[in-house]
């Protein structure tokens, strides 16, 4: 099923018109994949291209609405900087 997730991937950089590289794929998929099934995919696909052919075109795991809004990811690197920056002060005040 990870390998389908990521053949999916490379076939919408395909239809973007992009060559595919571990980067672009990497950055394309919508849920962490392990590195050597983004590896293996990627090198399936390169020994055949036709492999992305028979793929369905929707697929659950790919749609944006499962991964968290934007303002939401936005408001949780907020706490986190501003969390980090409390600890600093705090460090820096002990020296």
């Amino acid at each position: 099923m990870s390998k389908q997730v990521v053949l999916l991937a490379i076939k919408s950089l395909i239809d973007d018109n992009k060559q595919p590289t571990l980067a672009l794929v990497k950055g394309k998929l919508s849920t962490r994949q392990p590195m050597p099934i983004v590896i293996e995919a990627l090198n399936a696909y390169k020994r055949d291209p036709s492999i992305i052919e028979t793929l369905s075109p929707l697929q659950p795991t790919l749609s944006p609405s499962k991964s968290p809004s934007l303002e939401k990811r936005v408001d949780d690197l907020e706490s986190q900087v501003a969390l980090l920056l409390r600890r600093l002060s705090q460090l820096e005040a002990k020296d």
